[in-house]
């Protein structure tokens, strides 16, 4: 087994034609020896890097399901729901992998918080989710991402204790110069499970790696696990939208602003300022010394209370002040209505 190394120092193996094709197990040294290269580490790298091989990856757009599966160009966002299944298709330049000697690949998905402050915490499944797929291999029971590759292998890296699962790339004779490979994904808890994602956004990682895990090419992709793929991909995508137009505008007063002086006020003209138009209330019959005390107290407390916050008060002074003189005098009536009763009563009770 030869090596070869890139200007970027990036290592790979190179099988010769004679060896034997590598087992997907590794030895415990050559566990050691590329630890530092793993995806799974405690340092997780985010950035797309197509590598030496142009690796990417395509969503048919025309096996969408409007209730299944949505994809977003806006965010590179996938909206999907749970247990379904997305295709995705993977690509990467056949002939310089073929020149090298690598006879089997494999690509990785690695599930991790799209925010930096909880990359560190490892991804799985909530406990609910969990004991309805108690009877399941116990392998992947944990793990929020299931491959339908029927010798799919998952992992989960005894330093990070982060979840991956790993797609075996069987050789085959590529139609074009680029390899194409298809690989079914199922997401097996929701966004909004409490003891797993928390709503908190998430993205899932792929990289075309050798079988020691060497990363040959890495993409991402953002993932929301929802009910209803449809309607939140539009309504983010309209919240969006909106942010953007915002921003267009803000930026476009500014410039205006900067570019030329500001216009003087004009002052209205009596004409058009209604605040000084003279209105008269009509006649209001109200029956009842209560409710009629209960409506100027209203009115007065109303009437107080805008002037105070339009710094009117001054010229609502004299509608104010009549207001406070009605309803003194309608509280004097009721006091002398009753001390007239009291007087009654004690006369009463004194004969």
């Amino acid at each position: 087994m030869d090596t070869i190394q890139f200007e970027n120092e990036e290592i790979i193996e190179v099988v010769n034609s004679e060896a034997e094709t590598e087992s997907p197990s590794c030895s415990e040294e050559s566990e050691s020896c590329y630890q530092h290269l793993r995806q799974t580490g405690l340092q997780i790298c985010t950035e797309d890097y197509p590598g030496q091989f142009n690796f990417d990856f395509f969503l048919d757009s025309t096996e969408i399901s409007k209730k299944h599966w949505m994809y977003s160009a806006v965010f590179n966002k996938v909206y999907i729901d749970m247990n379904r299944v997305l295709p995705i298709q993977f690509q990467w330049k056949f002939d310089d992998i073929g020149l090298l000697g690598l006879k089997t690949l494999q690509i990785r998905a690695l599930p991790i918080f799209a925010n930096s402050e909880f990359q560190q915490l490892s991804i799985k499944r909530c406990p609910i989710h969990i004991m309805q797929d108690k009877l399941c291999d116990r392998k992947k029971l944990e793990h929020i991402l299931w491959c339908e590759q029927s010798d799919a292998i998952y992992e989960q890296n005894h330093m990070s204790q982060k979840h991956s699962v790993i797609a075996i790339v069987h050789n085959s004779v590529p139609c074009s110069d680029f390899k194409t490979y298809n690989v079914l994904y199922k997401f097996m808890c929701k966004s909004s499970c409490s003891m797993s994602l928390s709503r908190r956004p998430i993205y899932v990682i792929f990289t075309l790696e050798t079988l020691h895990g060497q990363v040959l090419g890495r993409k991402k992709i953002s993932v929301k696990v929802c009910s209803c793929p449809r309607r939140d991909m539009l309504k983010e995508e309209e919240i969006e939208k909106k942010r953007i137009n915002g921003v267009k505008a803000f930026n476009k007063r500014t410039t205006l602003i900067e570019d030329s002086e500001i216009p003087e006020k004009i002052p209205k003209t009596n004409s058009d300022n209604t605040e000084e138009k003279i209105y008269e209330l009509p006649t209001l019959p109200i029956r009842g010394k209560h409710l009629y005390l209960s409506t100027l107290e209203l009115l007065h407390g109303h009437f107080l209370g805008s002037a105070v916050r339009e710094d009117r008060l001054i010229d609502s002074h004299p509608l104010i002040s009549m207001l406070s003189d009605l309803i003194s005098q309608v509280k004097s009536e009721n006091n002398n209505h009753n001390n007239k009763a009291d007087l009654e009563n004690q006369l009463t009770q004194t004969n």
